[in-house]
């Protein structure tokens, strides 16, 4: 999975779009949102899996600390079409100067993804 990244305008909602393949490796962890730095925190606000190949895979959404906390997860074989996490307009949020990552239990699926987030300054100085 290639990373991508956005610029995140302090308090505005962005969001981002990619694929992934089924013949790809996506069983280690790749950042999909990086935050700006230590005093920023990113809030995600959605996420959307639209799954166009199904298989026994499970789709993960986790931060990028030495000890991943678990934002998403789907069900393995979760079924063609969409899925989606709504963390309402406040969003879910990460903490401070983490990433959010995108990872897949094994390969054979291939959809979209799409994720609304935005970042704030959280930790003065």
């Amino acid at each position: 999975m290639d990373q991508v990244r956005f610029h995140m305008t302090d308090g505005k909602t962005r969001s981002t779009s990619y694929a992934f393949l089924s013949a790809t490796d996506y069983t280690t962890a790749s950042t999909k949102i990086a935050s700006s730095g230590a005093k920023y925190s990113l809030f995600i606000q959605k996420i959307t899996l639209s799954v166009t190949t199904d298989n026994a895979a499970t789709q993960l959404f986790q931060t990028n600390n030495g000890t991943p906390v678990e934002i998403a997860k789907s069900k393995a074989s979760p079924g063609l079409g969409p899925i989606v996490w709504d963390f309402g307009t406040e969003g879910y949020q990460l903490p401070a100067g983490e990433s959010l990552q995108h990872k897949m239990s094994a390969t054979g699926m291939a959809g979209t993804v799409t994720i609304q987030a935005y970042e704030k300054k959280t930790v003065d100085g």
